[in-house]
């Protein structure tokens, strides 16, 4: 893989076949001893336009590649097998040359490793490359994975003359870095290194030299000046002050910015980097929403790019729940990992920020704390180099905003990114991510999860209690927690005790946050701009089920293009829905709460203007079709 894809045995080169099937054998290398989809695989191999038949052509490949591979090796040390849905290639890593580099790098991170004996991992290491890795094959994920290896090697150059420099070992390195600043030219690391080594086999004057030439380059070709850490070691060697550092483990990706590197850092993971799972418990008794799953299923067969879904909707609406439940459903299709986390975009002290997510999805990824980057430029880089070539799955719970999910998108495909929030983070639709607004369940579905929770069949209390919680999941489930929690109550009680608190939001309080309709509602409250906040509150005086642009506009004071923008705030963050154009509602837990605000902040005259300003309107702008007198 380090030069042209070749098989070898007993010393002897192998045909391996067309460029095609060469390029099918690089797709199982990469991932030795690791099932590969069918689907990764056309991707990898065909990329995002294979033709008609593709899945019969990828068979005849993987069973020549099969029959090659008994030939080469007649002991079945290495066969080619179909496992967990996908072809394993079952070979030991170290008889890949790019997993026995990783090894050796890996190896020589070890703290305790002596210098000499990481020099010796090191050198091991370099010396197994031959060209240009995947040199003789096209595409765009050969691409992908060519860039990587070669970062890597870069990674790996710098460590070894670090390692050299500590043993007195710097004028080997000084050809092979000569070679790799002549390839890669704005590389400030490997000038660095080339110093360093001039610097300790006595020439200073071609360590000066190094450094002016790349100074040159870096002003020509991009119009900056060399970094801090360059500018400092040129002072150092000028004052002759420079003290030799002690090997160091390189780091997996040193993820330069763009502006300081040739190419993207896009990093394979290591042969044992462990596979997160971090999905939470799935929800026991799921269901219903089988539109929904089937609309997230359809994500499974995109075949170009990032999958990325925002899963949208009203505060206690059932997205988590949804999106936990799907990600179970279909975690056998990402055998690479899961990733999860709640982004708190809504909580009531602060909202996860991008850089402690990925910082904490690093580690879960097998990167060391004390390896993982401080900016967040260059944490998103290395993540998105650990995902390339992983088929895992991403689900980002509770976003607040496209700002907040952005840096936590992975840069390529096989990658899956199930986003819930309140909002419809339209900047994100924007660029291709697919909405999906989870509206309340149908009247069936409501009825369904209350018999799975309660075990009861007495319809007519439970669509009586399904209607005083509005069919909003998250009342739903309190209720059915009551219920369960006494036994011996009859179910009758629980719903005479909703109708007497009809109108309000008292029956609905859980023991803590998660399980409480008014926290989960004043989350999204406290997200609105201050005039949104103001119509919210006002619109709970209108007397009927829907309510118009003009009639907003009389209740808020401003005008109809003003309270048009408004309307739109309040239906991005899923506080009033737009049932047909222009005519707009909010169902009654939501304006339960806004009556609660609405006593809560405004001063009864302003109340009582909002009303008057109202119902002096035309009565078609009222949107409940009566003409309604001014109060006396």
């Amino acid at each position: 893989m380090l030069g042209p894809v070749e098989l070898h045995a007993g010393g002897k080169p192998v045909d391996i076949g067309p460029p095609r099937q060469r390029a099918v054998l690089a797709a199982l290398s990469v991932d030795v001893g690791r099932p590969v989809l069918p689907g990764t695989m056309i991707d990898r191999v065909w990329g995002q336009e294979p033709p008609d038949g593709v899945r019969h052509g990828l068979h005849v490949y993987v069973a020549r590649i099969r029959r090659v591979l008994r030939q080469a090796d007649p002991s079945t040390a290495t066969s080619l097998v179909r496992r967990s849905g996908g072809y394993v290639l079952d070979v030991d890593p170290d008889q890949v040359d790019m997993h026995r580099f990783a090894r050796l790098v890996q190896q020589s991170r070890d703290p305790a490793c002596r210098d000499l004996d990481r020099v010796t991992l090191l050198r091991q290491a370099m010396r197994l490359w031959r060209d240009t890795p995947l040199a003789d094959l096209p595409g765009l994920w050969v691409e992908q994975v060519r860039q990587t290896l070669v970062q890597q090697r870069l990674d790996t150059a710098v460590a070894w003359a670090q390692a050299e420099v500590a043993v007195g070992g710097a004028a080997a390195t000084i050809p092979t870095l000569t070679e790799l600043v002549g390839e890669h030219p704005l590389v400030e690391s490997l000038a660095a290194a080339l110093m360093r080594a001039h610097h300790a086999t006595g020439n200073t004057e071609e360590a000066l030299t190094s450094y002016t030439s790349m100074r040159q380059r870096l002003v020509e070709a991009l119009g900056i000046e060399p970094g801090a850490e360059l500018k400092a070691l040129h002072q150092q060697v000028l004052r002759a002050d420079l003290d030799e550092p002690a090997a160091r483990p390189p780091a997996l990706s040193t993820a330069l910015s763009t502006t300081r590197s040739v190419a993207p850092s896009i990093a394979l993971s290591l042969p044992d980097s462990p596979v997160p799972a971090q999905l939470p418990m799935d929800v026991p008794g799921f269901s219903g929403r089988g539109a929904e799953l089937g609309q997230l299923d359809a994500l499974l067969t995109q075949a170009e790019g990032v999958g990325v879904s925002v899963v949208s909707g009203t505060a206690g609406v059932g997205k988590t729940a949804l999106a936990v439940h799907w990600a179970h459903r279909v975690r056998s299709s990402f055998p690479d990992g899961q990733l999860c986390v709640d982004l708190r975009g809504f909580a009531p002290d602060s909202s996860a920020t991008p850089d402690e997510v990925i910082g904490g999805f690093l580690e879960a990824l097998g990167v060391a704390r004390h390896r993982v980057p401080a900016t967040l430029a260059d944490r998103a880089a290395l993540y998105r180099s650990m995902l390339s070539g992983r088929r895992m799955l991403v689900v980002l719970d509770n976003a607040r905003d496209a700002q907040q999910v952005r840096p936590l998108l992975p840069g390529s495909p096989g990658c899956l990114v199930l986003v819930t929030s309140r909002h419809q983070l339209p900047g994100l639709v924007a660029h291709g991510a697919r909405p999906l607004v989870l509206d309340l369940p149908s009247p069936d579905e409501a009825r369904e999860m209350m018999i799975r929770r309660l075990g009861v069949t007495d319809r007519g209390t439970l669509d009586e209690i399904i209607a005083l919680c509005a069919r909003l999941p998250l009342a739903l489930s309190i209720s059915a927690a009551r219920a369960t929690t006494r036994p011996h109550v009859p179910l009758r009680a629980l719903a005479d005790e909703l109708r007497r608190t009809s109108g309000s939001l008292a029956a609905f309080v859980g023991d803590d946050e998660a399980t409480n309709v008014r926290a989960a509602l004043s989350w999204s409250y406290r997200a609105l701009s201050p005039e949104a906040a103001t119509l919210f509150r006002r619109l709970s005086q209108h007397p009927g089920p829907e309510f118009t642009v003009a009639s907003a506009a009389a209740l808020s004071g401003s005008s109809p293009a003003r309270a048009r923008r408004l309307l739109t705030e309040l239906a991005h963050a899923h506080l009033v829905t737009e049932q047909n154009p222009g005519r707009y509602a909010m169902h009654d837990l939501l304006r339960a709460y806004a009556i609660e605000q609405a006593h809560k902040v405004d001063v009864d005259a302003d109340r009582q203007a909002a009303l008057l300003r109202m119902l002096d309107s035309d009565p078609e702008t009222l949107g409940f079709g009566i003409r309604a007198g001014r109060p006396r």
